[in-house]
């Protein structure tokens, strides 16, 4: 789903055996000590979002267990661990990306990962490693953004009918 992504990557997932479900706080005690605290942030960072809730789940034989966070139904972002390694992949739609890019300047990662992005269907898919505390920081102002966009309420995607309306000057209907 990830661009530049093997299967060779994916298989190093720390937590590939379907039938055993990790506990949530699972990477706090497995991982080494800085990757540990970055998990920290970055889970404790998402859920202080409005509404954002967790759930870990099987993602299937490519991306194994993930970490999952989203707005009700709506889905703001998937947490790996690869090794020692913490990454996340998040999706925008074209308007989500608008919106992002009219915004407030992103960091350069972020928009690296926005651009090499795979489209499929109507969302990009994005990656990111998260190798640093500035990284986490970065993606939590993203999330941030999204998941305030994900409680919107959505819009119509098609325009209103017309509706019939009185002539001012007698009593049959007209249309728009």
């Amino acid at each position: 789903m990830s661009r530049s992504r093997s299967s060779a990557y994916w298989s190093g997932n720390r937590f590939p055996n379907a039938a055993e479900e990790p506990a949530a706080t699972a990477p706090l005690k497995l991982l080494p000590a800085s990757a540990a605290e970055r998990f920290r942030a970055l889970r404790t960072g998402l859920l202080e979002l409005d509404d954002v809730a967790e759930s870990v789940r099987f993602m299937g034989e490519s991306w194994r267990w993930a970490w999952e966070y989203g707005v009700g139904n709506r889905k703001l972002c998937w947490v790996h661990f690869i090794g020692d390694q913490i990454s996340v992949t998040f999706t925008l739609s074209d308007g989500e990306e608008d919106r992002l890019r009219r915004g407030v300047r992103l960091a350069a990662l972020i928009t690296r990962a926005i651009d090499e992005g795979q489209r499929t269907g109507p969302v990009k898919w994005c990656w990111l490693d998260l190798d640093e505390r500035r990284t986490v920081d970065a993606f939590l102002r993203l999330a941030a953004r999204k998941a305030a966009w994900l409680g919107e309420r959505p819009r119509p995607q098609r325009s209103p009918k017309a509706r019939p309306r009185r002539a001012a000057d007698d009593d049959s209907m007209e249309a728009d």
